[in-house]
């Protein structure tokens, strides 16, 4: 399965800055997609933040999706946060952005 990866910069209560990752993955039946935080075991290397968005090649063997339920304090809303965990992955094809291709 090829997964592109984004690299997001977040900082601690004390002011530590740190890296989270996220993905965007596409149901199968074209209904829609999901977007979920990226985690992967100590013992192997991440994704460089500087080289994300990336590419990886995950089989879904080495890799499982959670889902939690949450629910607002301020409005009552109820929501699913996913999380992709991966175990195993090669780095794919450069990542290309197509974003502004049907523009001047």
């Amino acid at each position: 399965m090829n997964i592109t990866v984004f690299a997001k910069k977040k900082t601690t209560k004390e002011g530590k800055p740190f890296f989270t990752y996220i993905a965007k993955l596409e149901k199968k039946d074209g209904s829609g997609s999901i977007t979920a935080a990226v985690k992967f075991p100590e013992d192997i290397v991440k994704p460089k933040p500087d080289e994300c968005p990336m590419n990886i090649i995950v089989e879904k063997t080495d890799m499982n999706l959670s889902s939690k339920n949450h629910t607002d304090d301020e409005t009552g809303e109820v929501f699913t946060s996913y999380t992709l965990w991966v175990k195993k992955y090669e780095k794919g094809e450069p990542y290309v952005d197509h974003s502004l291709d049907d523009f001047c």
